[in-house]
């Protein structure tokens, strides 16, 4: 009989490792160990060696400037404890695609940047290409204008690239975080702006669709 969570005693050192975590996930930034002393309310050498456990691990990472964020390990652990966003949009990506005849993409938000992890493109001689593992800045295009604002399509009439129209809609996760964003690329003389518009609605409802998935609450 598998015991109750309330039974089970906290191991001190566990405990505080986990809510460094947290602490670091929730500011979203790198932090110095006196601004997270202060926010868990710990001695300075106590975080200072939980910190340094984790870096060993590689579950944190400290930057030059002695502040620590959250490492490249930890990655590793959800992706092999997460669904694998790439492999559940792929029947999404192929449907849009071949709904429109346009290139369908999956970006995921790493590192302030949106990197192409997935892809559909049709098999016309005509078509926009999406090298994987391209980053694509996150100020300005579709993509921008649904991970950075409100904007539940965000929609490119040549900006990021001339000559290409775009549009996109943001995934959230269980936390509601935006951690990526589906999009649909074409030519502007094969994509009018009308074409954009129901484009940009399938795109939505993907999107909500694969957030669900993922643990994100239907709005």
């Amino acid at each position: 009989m598998a015991e109750s969570t309330d039974m089970i005693r906290p191991v001190p050192a566990v405990d505080k490792a986990a809510r460094v975590l947290r602490a670091l996930a929730d500011g979203g930034r790198a932090q110095g160990i006196s601004e997270l002393a202060r926010a868990l309310a710990v001695s300075k050498g106590t975080l200072r060696d939980v910190l340094l456990t984790l870096a060993r691990h590689g579950l944190v990472v400290r930057d030059p400037d002695t502040r620590f964020r959250l490492g490249p390990e930890l990655r590793a652990l959800a992706d092999a404890s997460a669904p694998d966003l790439r492999s559940l949009a792929q029947p999404y990506l192929v449907s849009l695609m071949e709904s429109f005849g346009e290139t369908a993409i999956l970006g995921l938000v790493i590192d302030g940047k949106l990197e192409i992890a997935a892809r559909a493109e049709p098999a016309t001689d005509l078509h926009m290409t999406a090298p994987l593992g391209r980053r694509l800045p996150l100020d300005r295009g579709a993509h921008a204008k649904v991970l950075s604002g409100h904007e539940e399509i965000g929609y490119d009439d040549q900006e990021l690239f001339r000559g290409v129209r775009a549009v996109a809609a943001p995934i959230t996760d269980a936390r509601g975080r935006k951690v990526a964003a589906l999009m649909v690329v074409g030519f502007k003389e094969r994509v009018d702006l009308r074409t954009l518009r129901r484009i940009g609605e399938r795109c939505a409802a993907a999107a909500r669709s694969l957030s669900q998935r993922i643990g994100a609450q239907a709005a």
